[in-house]
């Protein structure tokens, strides 16, 4: 074994390049998740509004034909006079 009577050099720490890439990757993860929870939210949305939609026309449904009459609507408007109930909301 041979020990050097030279001190040893003093070695730099430079930070990697391959580190800023890796920020980028986050934030264009970052983004896409952003992305994903707009469409899940825009789809839970239309989801619950059909929902909404079809509980309307089902309850205006189950009414007889004088309890229509009376609000003033006939049997075959219901889902149009649903829809435009959902349209003001």
């Amino acid at each position: 074994m041979t020990v050097s009577s030279q001190p040893a050099r003093a070695t730099s720490h430079r930070v990697s390049t391959s580190v800023i890439p890796v920020f980028g990757k986050a934030s264009g993860i970052r983004s896409a998740l952003a992305k994903f929870g707009r469409r899940a939210l825009s789809n839970i949305r239309s989801t619950m509004k059909t929902l909404q939609k079809a509980r309307m026309i089902s309850a205006l449904s189950s009414m007889n034909d004088q309890q229509l009459a009376q609000i003033g609507i006939s049997r075959s408007d219901i889902p149009r006079y649903a829809e435009t109930l959902m349209s003001n909301e």
